[in-house]
């Protein structure tokens, strides 16, 4: 599924970066989980025509390739002396049952494998769902957490006056922390950087 691969890089996302996460995460999960919805109703739908199509076939070749066969093998056990024409009824109340039967057991095991791919597919979209509804929850409580913490930053700048913007503060640190190179050129540019910033 399309809808998995979003779904993988949205938690990879969360999970490898401490940036804000804007709301218009949470609705893009519910669009996933809305087309995951759409695709495994597809693919129902495609099995089950899949399967009708297979039991017209099976009884297609009963009609046409098995009966034919099957009464052309049960007449070669007939003895010689047996008149046929007379003896039709009964030939046809023995051969029919078998074939019915053959088609019965055939049906029966197109049957058993529908039902055992749905099932397959119903989990695997309930696992899909559960999978989104994690997430979903992980990323409301993040950004909750993350409004939480702009709520207190900013009561904190209220509270004591302070120009200080913890925000870019802490991407400045952010950037520290994940820029490669030159570890001491790294520590001096964080202390430049935060010089500036708390010196406004």
């Amino acid at each position: 599924m399309k809808t998995s691969i979003i779904l993988s890089t949205l938690c990879a996302l969360l999970l490898s970066s401490c940036a804000t996460i804007p709301m218009q995460t949470v609705a893009l999960n519910d669009s996933i989980m809305v087309e995951g919805k759409r695709m495994h109703n597809l693919n129902i739908m495609l099995t089950n025509k899949l399967f009708n199509e297979k039991r017209l076939r099976i009884d297609d070749f009963i009609k046409n390739t098995y009966t034919p066969t099957f009464i052309n093998q049960f007449v070669t056990l007939i003895p010689s002396n047996v008149d046929i024409k007379q003896e039709l009824p009964s030939i046809i109340s023995s051969i029919i049952p078998k074939i019915n039967q053959r088609r019965d057991s055939m049906q029966n095991a197109l049957e058993v494998n529908r039902i055992k791919i749905t099932d397959k597919l119903n989990q695997d979209y309930l696992t899909y769902i559960e999978a989104c509804s994690s997430l979903k929850r992980l990323l409301e409580s993040s950004i909750k957490v993350d409004n939480s913490r702009k709520q207190l930053l900013n009561q904190t700048t209220a509270l004591t006056g302070s120009p200080i913007d913890f925000d870019k503060i802490e991407k400045t640190i952010d950037r520290f922390i994940t820029k490669a190179g030159n570890v001491g050129q790294n520590i001096t540019d964080l202390n430049d950087d935060i010089n500036k910033l708390i010196s406004k």
